[in-house]
């Protein structure tokens, strides 16, 4: 085949080829696929071919059931969704400037930054730019990520999670945290004055994070250190408000960082055992798409960051 060249695929591609990728990616059917997108199946069928033609290999493998992206499908699917993605936000953003707004800044964010620095940063720069937009989702990093990667944030505040990452993104640490042992006050756990060991810790019942974020990595790392098993009775969750209920109302142990807690703590209402789960979680810190300029509202968020990482946390609970 011949060498393909972006000039070329700009003139032939079109937005309707993508939609078909991802609606069929998503389906693994051709029939739901053409249904999806108000076509004919013999219509859908021909656009895949031509597509398939033009690449020079094929992008979905027909099984009996189902419709398998290939390897070399896959890829070009994840520039599709993609390339989708940017032509939603300007979509977004045409129809915002058009309506008399100041764009938008879609944030997302590990919950160590939600409750500490961050708040403090979107005050500022709402002081600065009253009518900018502005979206937050609080995840765990590896969902972040992928959020990022595909165009649905502009920056995340969050960890890289693998080293290969650091090929694909850019990474300015603010802080590391050390993970605590909350329990409620009056927990059992709470009256004595030792320092109970992670065996002990482990018999009883948890909240944590899934197996794929770093914090639960960082619990089961210790945990296998020691050679402890891992707790057995577990409720999975990333949100801190489940878990301070769940904390209230039992006896059940959670590892949090340091600086979700500090507000809780100030209340009375939990306690902080004196384990520290493993070694500080790595720094967590800015993280955007490599290569990719940024709007100056994100630029201006991330002086912000910048600023307020540089103060202590004392400092901090003042802005």
């Amino acid at each position: 085949m011949d060498r393909l060249s972006s000039a070329n695929l700009c003139g032939w591609l079109r937005f309707k080829h993508l939609t078909l990728l991802t609606t069929l990616a998503q389906s693994r059917n051709m029939h739901a696929a053409a249904r999806a997108m108000h076509l004919s199946q013999p219509a859908a069928s021909k656009m895949l071919r031509d597509l398939e033609g033009y690449f020079g290999f094929a992008l979905f493998d027909r099984l009996p059931r189902a419709m398998q992206p290939t390897e070399l499908g896959e890829h070009v699917i994840h520039h599709a969704w993609r390339l989708l993605n940017d032509a939603d936000r300007l979509v977004d953003d045409i129809n915002d400037l058009s309506e008399g707004g100041y764009g938008q800044l879609l944030i997302g964010a590990i919950v160590a930054a939600a409750p500490e620095i961050l708040p403090a940063a979107i005050a500022r720069l709402k002081r600065q730019r009253p009518r900018l937009s502005i979206s937050l989702k609080e995840q765990t990093s590896d969902q972040l990520l992928i959020e990022l990667e595909y165009k649905r944030l502009d920056l995340v505040i969050g960890r890289l999670t693998h080293a290969c990452q650091h090929n694909q993104f850019d990474f300015e640490p603010l802080r590391d945290e050390p993970l605590r042992v909350v329990v409620r006050k009056g927990h059992p756990l709470a009256e004595g004055d030792g320092m109970p060991d992670l065996a002990t810790l482990s018999r009883w019942p948890w909240i944590l994070h899934p197996m794929t974020s770093p914090m639960r990595g960082v619990f089961e790392a210790a945990l296998a250190e020691e050679g402890v098993a891992s707790p057995n009775d577990t409720v999975e969750t990333t949100s801190i408000q489940v878990t301070l209920q769940l904390l209230q109302t039992s006896d059940m142990l959670a590892v949090l960082p340091r600086s979700v807690l500090r507000r809780p703590l100030e209340s009375g209402q939990y306690v902080l055992l004196k384990r520290i789960i493993g070694k500080p979680l790595n720094y967590y810190g800015i993280i955007t798409r490599r290569d990719e300029p940024l709007s100056i509202a994100a630029q201006e968020l991330i002086e912000h960051l910048r600023r307020l990482a540089a103060q202590s946390p004392e400092d901090e609970t003042r802005q």
